[in-house]
Formats: structure tokens, sequence, C-alpha cells
């Protein structure tokens, strides 16, 4: 009888080893709705590859788990992006493929002033559901666990909804940085999060095409009593799904509306002083005086977020006839009034565009 217990005993034990080690590998997007429910106990060693052995543990990913097989490998023998740097409390794992099911994983380590750590894993793959997410946990040195920190939840949220969002945790220093790419763009706008210790700083986020466009904005212009622009929104004149980037002042008195594409970025339309913004459906435009009797209007029409063309519309004080001459232009070109006027009413009603002002970082150097 107590062979039978004692061989009943040890069966159970193995049949319970055996399911924990086929525990099934989950998708990402199986992690992202479940990783903020459990906390993690038992973690061996307090680095980041404790804890990422830990985090495998309780939510096994395919991409933690090539990066320990890959790991065992010699260095000039690895088969993909992996990286484990103990020294500054960070892992990688890419597989270094543009198939959209590649899934990439990075995690780092913060010290806490408190005695604790934070620990970030983040994870990417293009045909997943979330596409990117990072989860926090606070690490308890005394209990040994893992606690999911939803503190962080609300760290970033997108600009626009048509955006890629890619979470860079750092390999060097302790600045955490949030990228997001839209399509037409191709470069990012890049959101930094400083740290302080036991949190993140709000982001300044710096805008790639910044030192070209105010070049051009001071030659078209009166910036000589103009601050820096510092803070932006993301608006879609031309309903293309791509933004185009509204860029102000503190006080609003200074603005310019600018189109990126394929890296490329055009002032469509700006505001000083003397002249002021306008919107339509797919236009930007800018109004104002250009002189003694002199009106000046200029309109942007916008397609796939690019100008399609460019309309000016001259209005000058005749003293001879006591009126109002009018001059239009269509890229430079002369066009008569009728099809001037007649392209100025095809635009609708003038629309006031609502959108969420954001800070910007002040460009140095």
């Amino acid at each position: 009888m107590k062979k039978t217990v004692l061989f009943c005993g040890l069966l159970c034990l193995l049949m319970v080893a055996c399911q924990e080690a086929e525990k099934p590998i989950m998708t990402i997007d199986q992690v992202n709705e479940q990783w903020k429910t459990t906390t993690i106990k038992g973690v061996k060693s307090a680095d980041v590859m404790g804890m990422v052995q830990a985090f495998q543990k309780q939510w096994p990913t395919n991409s933690v788990g090539l990066l320990f097989e890959d790991l065992k490998l010699p260095e000039n023998e690895l088969h993909y992006l992996s990286v484990h740097d103990a020294d500054n409390a960070y892992m990688m794992f890419a597989e270094g493929s543009n198939d959209p099911d590649a899934e990439g994983m990075q995690a780092k380590v913060w010290q806490r002033s408190n005695g604790h750590q934070l620990f970030a894993i983040a994870f990417d793959q293009f045909s997943s559901n979330v596409k990117s997410f990072v989860a926090f946990y606070d690490y308890d040195p005394a209990q040994k666990t893992l606690v999911p920190d939803p503190s962080f939840d609300n760290l970033f949220t997108p600009s626009h909804s048509n955006v890629a969002v890619r979470y860079d945790l750092p390999q060097y220093g302790e600045l955490f940085e949030v990228n997001e790419y839209f399509w037409n763009w191709w470069w990012p706008l890049r959101h930094f999060y400083e740290w302080d210790g036991m949190r993140f700083s709000d982001p300044e986020v710096v805008f790639e095409g910044m030192y070209e466009i105010m070049d051009e904005f001071d030659e078209s212009y009166m910036t000589y009593e103009m601050d820096d622009f510092s803070k932006y929104a993301l608006i879609d004149i031309d309903e293309d799904g791509e933004p185009e980037i509204w860029l102000s002042t503190d006080n609003e008195e200074y603005q310019a509306v600018l189109s990126v594409v394929e890296g490329q970025v055009k002032l469509l339309a700006g505001q000083d002083f003397k002249r002021s913004l306008f919107f339509y459906k797919g236009v930007v435009g800018d109004a104002g005086g250009c002189g003694t009797g002199c009106y000046y209007t200029q309109y942007a029409i916008l397609k796939n977020s690019a100008p399609e063309y460019h309309l000016y519309n001259m209005q000058t004080y005749n003293f001879s006839t006591d009126g109002v001459d009018d001059e239009y232009s269509k890229d430079g070109e002369a066009i008569t009034n009728d099809e001037g006027d007649a392209i100025v009413k095809s635009f609708g009603e003038p629309v006031a565009p609502d959108v969420t002002w954001c800070k910007l970082a002040v460009p140095k150097g």
C-alpha cells in the first residue's frame, strides 16, 4: 500500500512538472490582455535576466524563448539580433526580418529611489492586433516579486488613429523613448521621457523637420518678435488618413501648418501679426494686409497630404475707379477672376478644426 501511495505521489509530481514544462507559447495579444492580472513570484535574481526568466515562466512568448536559445550560442554564431547587456540591465531580441509575423522584445531595469526596481518589457509584432506594448512591473526585493504597475498606463497616448507606435527601451542611459510612425512621413515624432528615480517625466516631443521649417518660415513671415514654436497638433486637412502638423507659439500669435510626405516637409500656410490662418475641407491658407490698400490671400489645396496646387488672390484698391481690383493666379500662372471665384466657391464653407495641443520641445543649438 505504501509503495502504491509513493508511486502515485511521484506520478503526480511528474505530471505537474510536465504541465509546467508544456505551458503553451502565448501571442503578444494574449500577454497584453492578461499581464496586469498576476503578480509574478519567486524571481530568482534581481537583475534583468532573472526578471525576464520569471516573466517567461508566467507568460511564455516566442521571442523570449528564441532569445534564451540564441544566447546559449557563441556570440559569432547567434541566429538572431540577441542582446544580454548585464552591465546596463538590458536585453533585446529581434528576428531581423521584415515578416509581419516577426516578434521583437526589449527589457530594461531602472533603479528606484525607494530600494525597489522598475522592470519594463516591451513587445512588437506588426501582424498582431496590439502591434506593440510595454508592460511595467515594480520589483520588490524583500518579496522577490514583480507586481504589475498600471500607473504607467497613461504614460503615452497616440497622437493620431493612423499611427504605428514603437517603444524603445534604452540600452545605455535611462531615457525612455516612444516613436510614432506615420506611413507617409518616413520619420517619427519622437517622445522622450526622463527618469527621476521613481517615475518618468512628461514627454519632450521632437519634430525632425523643425530646423528646415524654421528657415522657411523666417523667410516668408514676420518673425523678428516671435517666440519659438512650443506646441503642436495633428490635423488631417484632406481626410486621407495621414495627418498634417500645426505648430504654434504659446500665445498662438505665430503659427505654421506643414505637410510631410516621404520625408519632405512643406510649409503650407502660416500666421504672424499681419496674417491669419483659415481652413476649408481639404484646404488651408492665410490672409492679411500686404501694404496700403492691399489684401493678400493664398490657398494650399491638398491631395494625399501634398499640395495639389496653390491659389493666390491679390486685392488692391484702385484710386481711379474707387473700387477693388482682383488678381488671381494658380501655381504662379494668371487665371481669370471668374475662374478664381469658382475655385474658391468650390471650397464650401470655412471650417474651425478642433485639435488637441501638445507640448513641443524647443530646438537646441
